[in-house]
Formats: C-alpha cells, sequence, structure tokens
C-alpha cells in the first residue's frame, strides 16, 4: 500500500466545509485538504453555505470571520443552533477582532488560524482540532 493510500484510507471519512468569499483560498484549501485524504465542500457565498448544510455531516468547518452578505460570527451562530456538536475553525487577518470575541468565546485562540496561513500549518490545526474532538467523544462513550 502507498503513503498516499494509507493517508487515503485514514482520513476518508472526515468532512470538512470550508466557508470563505475568497475564491483562490478557498480552491486553495479545497484542493489541498483533498489531497490530504478529507472529503470538501466550499462555499464562497456564506447563504448558499447555510441553505446547504445539514446536521451531522461535517467534521469541522473552516470559516471566514469577515465576509459579504453575511459575518461569519453570524453564521456562525446559525450552524451551531443547527448542529450543536459542530467543530470549527476561524480564518482571519484581524487580530484585535479576536481579542474581542474572547469575551463570548474563551478558548477562541484554539480554533482560530491567521491570514495569511502556509498550509503546513492549516492541516497541523485541523488534525489538532479533529483528533481532540475524537478523543473527547472516546473518553465520553
Amino acid at each position: 500500500m502507498t503513503f498516499d493510500k494509507c493517508r487515503d484510507t485514514k482520513m476518508s471519512k472526515r468532512k470538512i466545509l470550508i466557508i470563505d468569499d475568497d475564491p483562490d483560498i478557498n480552491n486553495l484549501f479545497k484542493l489541498f485538504l483533498e489531497y490530504d485524504g478529507y472529503k470538501v465542500n466550499a462555499y464562497m457565498d456564506p447563504l448558499d453555505a447555510l441553505y446547504a448544510f445539514r446536521k451531522n455531516t461535517f467534521d469541522l468547518v473552516l470559516l471566514d470571520l469577515k465576509m459579504p452578505k453575511m459575518s461569519g460570527m453570524l453564521l456562525y451562530h446559525k450552524l451551531r443552533n443547527l448542529d450543536p456538536n459542530l467543530l470549527f475553525c476561524f480564518i482571519t487577518a484581524d487580530k484585535e477582532y479576536i481579542q474581542h470575541l474572547k469575551k463570548s468565546i474563551g478558548e477562541i485562540e484554539k480554533i482560530v488560524i491567521y491570514k495569511p496561513i502556509l498550509l503546513s500549518d492549516l492541516r497541523s490545526k485541523i488534525n489538532s482540532l479533529i483528533s481532540e474532538k475524537k478523543s473527547k467523544l472516546m473518553i465520553m462513550a
């Protein structure tokens, strides 16, 4: 079995939803994560993502916080209402905004990745968040 096949088998059931209005970031992340073996749905329009969303479908949502039509935080709350167990990773370049959000989301630093983003950092963050969630689920079982 080749290295790529091992990676595909390991991650084959992991699904990621990307919501970012920047087409370059959106496409780059989608291709990169698919190469890593994830199944990826990507949207540039937050309203399209909201309307297409189905509970218990995704392991993680990569969510840009600053988008037209609907802010990332509003979309976060709407998706969280639909699926309270959904795991998020916020994407932003605005560190001051994250400091402001610490008041309502205490551990936000654990789930944020700042632009510009190195793909290796993206991989590490996603793997870490999914592994942590999996460990918590195993402890609860």
